[in-house]
């Protein structure tokens, strides 16, 4: 069964950063399109990882999960049960249903965008005012295939 190219039109350009993306999964949840807000989910939490390997500093890394938090917690119980049930079952290890995200992630390719938005959520956004807070030596390929394993343990 093909994924629903809904979810996948709303990232496909790699610029949307993950506060867009779970933007995107607020107004799924609002139309209790719960399976594709698992999915915005993933790749928002992929694109987190990888930005946490080009983001230099260590202390704006939390982005991702303060940015998770504000709209889970925001959730009341039922639409919170849901997505969770949701997550479950779209995000399975080894499942047919994750393999397929997996695909269409990679499909869609590392983010394009400057990440600003972790960038600004370190310390040093206040203490260094040189530089452009990202990791001299990151490779782009690389970061990108781990996020993939280490965020959804695509291709275990």
């Amino acid at each position: 069964m093909p994924i629903n190219k809904k979810w996948v039109t709303q990232v496909c350009n790699c610029q949307n950063n993950p506060a867009d993306i779970l933007n995107g999964m607020r107004e799924c949840i609002k139309q209790k399109d719960f399976k594709n807000a698992a999915k915005l989910f993933a790749i928002a939490g992929v694109y987190g990882k990888f930005d946490t390997y080009r983001v230099k500093d260590k202390t704006a890394h939390q982005a991702l999960l303060v940015l998770q938090q504000n709209i889970i917690m925001n959730l009341d119980e039922s639409e919170r049960n849901s997505l969770f049930e949701s997550l479950k079952k779209e995000l399975e290890k080894g499942s047919n249903n994750l393999n397929e995200i997996c695909q269409a992630i990679r499909k869609i390719g590392f983010p394009k965008y400057y990440p600003k938005y972790m960038i600004q959520h370190g310390i040093q956004a206040f203490t260094e005012k040189e530089g452009d807070g990202l990791n001299e030596k990151f490779d782009s390929v690389v970061s990108w295939n781990l996020a993939l394993k280490e965020y959804l343990h695509c291709g275990e």
